[in-house]
């Protein structure tokens, strides 16, 4: 090798070198998210959050090293935007979620909690869904859960506003009955005087995602699992 190629040699090598350990540098400084260039658009209960509880859970998340962008939706277009491919997964939804879509979904370790649901109606004889002859039944606007309750029953009126809403329409005789899930009713205040709640469903509550997200489902657990001990200390 002649000394001018012996210097070229010498001239590449340490190019490749200094390229090498800059590429290095880059990734080693690169956070979790950076690295797994994805971020999950993740829809949260527009009636239990608001911009602080979206921020919070967008922070939790990123200290798990995931990047996601939190929503606030009704449950209804949540599950709509799941299967236009608008939004990747629900912070909460029953344990039944994956038998409504035809895209996979798959569920997160973490119970969020274990709900009953309540059909609420005044002291008297109604004792189910299946007593109620022409009442008419109030059901949250966007509610899931209880779709296969009142699959049959004719006289249900959707009401947006969740719990307060139905609460106060029931008070004023604008429906005879609700539903309502155990949190909602609880969060709203109980049960109103002159009414009874009767236990019509239970359910187990989880984080989804869609299946093509499962390999990031521990550290979803895991910001998740921290979400819930921040908000419910």
């Amino acid at each position: 090798m002649t000394p001018n190629h012996k210097r070229g040699f010498e001239r590449n090598c340490v190019f490749a070198a200094y390229t090498l350990l800059g590429l290095v540098l880059s990734l080693a400084s690169m956070s979790p998210v950076q690295a797994d260039q994805v971020c999950l658009r993740i829809a949260l209960p527009e009636i239990h959050v608001d911009d602080q509880k979206l921020e919070l859970y967008r922070r939790v998340m990123e200290e798990a090293g995931l990047c996601v962008r939190p929503v606030a939706l009704p449950q209804i277009r949540a599950f709509s935007e799941i299967r236009s491919g608008e939004i990747d997964g629900v912070f909460a939804a029953r344990d039944d979620l994956h038998e409504q879509f035809d895209v996979p979904m798959v569920h997160g370790e973490v119970v969020l909690g274990r709900l009953k649901g309540f059909l609420v109606v005044s002291n008297g004889p109604i004792a189910g869904i299946q007593d109620l002859n022409n009442e008419v039944l109030g059901v949250p606007l966007g509610a899931t859960w209880p779709e296969k309750l009142i699959a049959n029953y004719p006289n249900v009126v959707k009401v947006p506003k969740g719990a307060d809403m139905l609460k106060q329409m029931l008070q004023e005789g604008r429906i005879d009955a609700m539903l309502l899930d155990a949190y909602s009713l609880e969060i709203s205040g109980g049960v109103p005087d002159g009414f009874k709640a009767v236990p019509v469903d239970e359910f187990f509550v989880y984080s989804w995602l869609k299946a093509e997200f499962a390999y990031l489902m521990p550290r979803f657990d895991m910001a998740t699992a921290n979400y819930l001990r921040i908000v419910n200390p």
